[in-house]
């Protein structure tokens, strides 16, 4: 049971960035997509990193929620803000 709660937990994180990216790449604010994929690449890189450094925070913790939240996050935002402008540059063709 536990291992279905983890993939539900990565399937929703991966979802709703990818729905907000999405959203955010029709409406054609770029800038604001392209803050938002930072952010969350920077605090993956912040989790990856305190997890082989004393940072304050358990190493245990932090590749957990790397791994488990914000790589899919990453991925989902990635693949949202590439279908989003995508689908744009195919309704600007036409």
């Amino acid at each position: 049971m536990a291992d279905l709660s983890v993939i539900a937990v990565m399937f929703a994180s991966a979802m709703v960035p990818f729905a907000m990216m999405a959203r955010l790449m029709l409406a054609q604010k770029s800038g604001l997509a392209l803050s938002v994929i930072s952010l969350i690449a920077a605090a993956l890189a912040i989790c990856v990193f305190a997890s082989s450094r004393p940072m304050g925070i358990d190493p245990l913790r932090a590749i957990g929620i790397a791994m488990v939240c914000l790589l899919p996050a990453l991925i989902g935002a990635g693949a949202g803000a590439l279908l989003g402008h995508m689908i744009l540059r195919r309704r600007l063709k036409d």
